[in-house]
């Protein structure tokens, strides 16, 4: 066989052997081992650890806008105002597929023209949502910063606050923009999408567990048709050929992105957008159950929710070391986060409130509402739970 070795290690072994010659030594000998990426690496426990935080942040804000913040708290900063958020609906579940396999093939007959609208679209997005986080945190700190500045055009009225986030949001994106096919533009890709995934748990509402299970059906066997069975159709996986940029020498930006620590010869570790947002909206929808019942840590479901998450990823990691092929995350994920809340809610009587929506009747009693008066339906309304079964 042929080793192929760089300028610099060439001339030191060429200098080696006529040097050793010189002195009447044996000449340098060197050993090779065929390489053999490893099963495991560090980078698919940093990816495991990144998108389970995400899932808990996201959490966090998705439940900033109820009444158990103080009033002026970074918390309420937060919020969502109301006209931003939107509800999940049976419609909007199954349209969401529809639209999602629809987008997919278009992106797998033609991603050589439109995976720069994608860049294009994931950097104003991107800057956008770090611009917002970055002026609610400033306009927090100080008020005076809200002060209208600037009406831009096509953006509108914008704050002293809006201004200043902006820079460093327009910095990262250059950065990523500038490094993304680097071994370098990898964090630039995860914060922007960290921003993304927390922004849309903060403006996506699940309004029961009858929705949440219908979404996460729906998108369970979408994962599996377009990783598993679309290569029977397309002669390969649509949903591993968009996520690797087909052929066009870029990669999707929709992605976490994990390189492979230590291995130099070894693929970046990804993880879709997807496989956070949708299981984390039913854990976001878990969070707020249980703060609206009044629910510790762990007699909740937010913590078994997240834990399962946890487990479903490791499960997903598992088979990717062992089939060395994509897989459909949503496979491992939704039986571990739905599958869990529904045997959990089942064994302890809570079936039913969780699936119409319905805080649990312990929580009703400590705030000393009574479970059929007025005061209770208000906070039913108050805090996202007072719809009717769709």
């Amino acid at each position: 066989f042929v080793l192929g070795v760089n300028r610099h290690l060439g001339e030191l072994l060429r200098n080696a052997s006529l040097a050793a010659e010189s002195h009447g030594f044996e000449p340098p000998a060197m050993s090779v081992t065929p390489y053999a990426s490893s099963l495991l690496n560090i980078s698919e426990g940093v990816l495991i650890v990144m998108a389970a935080s995400l899932v808990a942040l996201g959490a966090f804000f998705s439940t900033a806008d109820l009444d158990i913040h103080p009033p002026g708290s970074f918390s309420t900063a937060l919020a969502a105002p109301e006209e931003e958020v939107l509800e999940v609906d049976q419609w909007l579940a199954v349209g969401f597929c529809a639209m999602g396999s629809g987008f997919l093939v278009v992106l797998f007959f033609f991603m050589q023209y439109m995976i720069y609208v994608i860049i294009f679209c994931f950097c104003c997005g991107g800057a956008s949502c770090i611009t917002q986080f970055g002026a609610i945190c400033l306009n927090h700190l100080f008020p005076v910063l809200r002060n209208k500045s600037v009406n831009a055009p096509i953006i509108g009225p914008m704050s002293h606050a809006d201004i200043i986030a902006g820079v460093p949001a327009l910095i990262l994106v250059s950065c990523w923009v500038i490094l993304r096919n680097t071994p370098y533009g990898w964090p630039f890709q995860d914060i922007i999408g960290a921003g993304f995934l927390c922004w849309m748990q903060r403006t996506l509402r699940l309004p029961n567990i009858k929705i949440a299970t219908l979404f996460l059906c729906v998108m369970f066997f979408f994962d599996i048709f377009w990783v598993f069975i679309s290569p029977l159709f397309f002669h390969e996986s649509v949903m591993v050929r968009v996520a690797t940029g087909g052929g066009t020498g870029e990669a999707v930006p929709m992605l976490l992105r994990v390189p492979a620590f230590g291995d130099p010869f070894g693929n970046d570790r990804l993880l879709g957008f997807g496989d956070i947002a949708l299981p984390g909206l039913l854990v976001s929808y878990l969070r707020r159950h249980d703060l609206i019942s009044r629910r510790t840590l762990s007699q909740g479901y937010f913590l078994p929710a997240l834990v399962g998450y946890f487990v479903g990823l490791n499960f997903t990691i598992a088979a990717l070391c062992l089939m060395r092929m994509g897989q459909p995350a949503l496979l491992y994920l939704v039986p571990c986060t739905l599958g869990t809340t529904l045997v959990l809610a089942s064994r302890r009587g809570e079936a039913q409130l969780l699936w119409d929506g319905l805080p649990a009747k312990e929580g009703l009693i400590a705030n000393g509402d009574h479970e059929d008066g007025p005061s209770h339906n208000k906070a039913l309304v108050d805090s996202g739970f007072g719809h009717p079964p769709l």
